[in-house]
């Protein structure tokens, strides 16, 4: 049946990874995208023993819904929180590191989390994760230092990182991974970015810390009520989840990290997660010295708002045009141009000088985040088979360690050689890491 069969010959008959007819497999799918591939193929008629289009539309509404609230999370911390640490007399090395603890729990977490909504479903990991969430937003401004920012941002950092696993890992099971429902989930997931950041920027303008904050607090109360919504099974398509989730199931299980990991066997698997890491060095610097940046040039909170707004919209076009684009060029090569592209656009900040340069950046690289997220997420669930918790946790995990290490990094740079030359000192990096993918991604035939 078309893809899905397509996503499970990665483990054909319990196949281990990196088994001599398991890489074979491989090789003969390095080349075909599941976007690609719909010019060459029908679409598949089933989901499972239901059609696709029959997906209902309240299952439908409510994973959207939980990308949305979740994902969006990072756009208002990027605005808010920085701001905050200007507030508080921060340092730039300290500012660094506050705002790169925003991922270190999801990044030492999301592969047992994705293990674990594998096991029980996904639902209920993301219910505990989001009630966590929904408490912390306000303690921000309660709790006026610098430790309680480290603690709080890992806090909001897991739980909208589960949040965000839980919902890919569900087009996944529900939709068995169809790159319609992938550019729709991205389309819908970044237009909470249109209004998130602007009311959070707004919010600190005319009123203060309390409405910043209060606005991050609607968000993370909206990800619970959407992760309630989402039905235990939904019409049979994911399997019945094994026992309750107790709270030492909570601990990280060992085998879950080495399962994950053997993943990187497959080569379009480690293709796909090394592009991701290249899109969110560039999305570290957006949520954490592009802000610091731009405020130091005299740009306020809502023009900042109303900077990440623009490259929301145009990610959300992005998304919707994923699928004629991959079938007017090479998927893997659409997927390399633009995810280089989103990271360039930032890196290239100060060049740009002023504000109509700045919202130029933003549009090209909200359309190639927009693009290149759909192809990212389909790629790899239907790479990986029935693993798709622990997939998408694995990306989780490498993603946030760049977005762990990159505000780190930058701090420490821009204390020791200054914030205009640190842009282009990672620019230069990131632009040869990114020659070194696309020369194992030839090397394997993926390009």
């Amino acid at each position: 049946m078309g893809r899905q069969g397509d996503g499970r010959r990665a483990f054909p008959g319990g196949e281990p990874f990196g088994s001599s007819g398991g890489r074979d497999r491989d090789r003969r799918q390095l080349g075909r995208s599941p976007l690609t591939q719909q010019r060459r193929r029908p679409a598949p008629k089933a989901l499972g023993r239901t059609p696709l289009d029959s997906v209902p539309i309240r299952v439908q509404a409510a994973v959207y819904a939980t990308g949305l609230f979740s994902a969006t999370q990072t756009g208002l911390v990027a605005v808010v929180v920085p701001l905050w640490l200007l507030h508080l007399d921060a340092g730039p090395l300290v500012i660094g590191f506050a705002l790169g603890s925003f991922n270190l729990l999801p990044f030492l977490f999301s592969v047992h989390g994705g293990a674990l909504m594998d096991r029980f479903g996904a639902r209920r990991v993301m219910i505990a994760f989001a009630l966590m969430g929904a408490v912390s937003p306000l303690l921000f401004p309660l709790l006026p230092f610098i430790w309680a920012v480290f603690a709080l941002q890992m806090m909001v950092g897991l739980s909208s990182t589960m949040g965000w696993v839980g919902a890919q890992t569900l087009i996944g099971q529900l939709m068995k991974g169809s790159p319609r429902y992938a550019g729709r989930f991205t389309s819908v997931g970044v237009l909470g970015n249109m209004v998130g950041p602007p009311l959070a920027g707004a919010g600190w303008d005319f009123v203060g810390p309390w409405a910043a904050f209060g606005v991050l607090f609607a968000w993370t109360v909206l990800q619970l009520v959407a992760v309630l919504a989402l039905p235990p099974a939904a019409g049979g398509d994911v399997a019945e989840p094994h026992g309750r989730l107790q709270a030492r199931d909570l601990k990280p299980d060992m085998e879950s990290y080495i399962s994950a990991f053997r993943l990187f066997a497959l080569p379009m698997v480690a293709f796909v997660v090394m592009l991701s890491m290249v899109r969110l060095t560039g999305h570290s610097l957006q949520s954490s010295f592009y802000v610091v940046y731009l405020n130091g040039q005299g740009i306020t909170g809502t023009a900042i708002g109303l900077l990440l707004a623009t490259g929301a919209v145009a990610a959300a076009a992005g998304a919707l045009g994923a699928a004629p684009l991959a079938r007017m060029m090479h998927s893997s090569w659409l997927l390399s141009v633009t995810s280089f592209v989103s990271f360039i656009a930032l890196a290239v900040t100060p060049l740009l000088g002023i504000y109509v340069l700045f919202l130029a950046a933003q549009v090209a690289r909200g359309a190639s985040v927009g693009i290149s997220t759909p192809l990212i997420i389909s790629e790899i669930s239907l790479a990986v088979g029935p693993h798709q918790g622990k997939a998408v946790g694995l990306r989780t995990m490498m993603n946030r360690l760049t977005s762990t290490l990159t505000p780190i990094a930058m701090g420490a740079l821009v204390a020791w050689i200054g914030l205009d030359e640190s842009f282009a000192v990672v620019g230069v990096v990131i632009t040869v890491m990114t020659v070194g993918i696309l020369c194992f991604g030839r090397a394997k035939g993926i390009l």
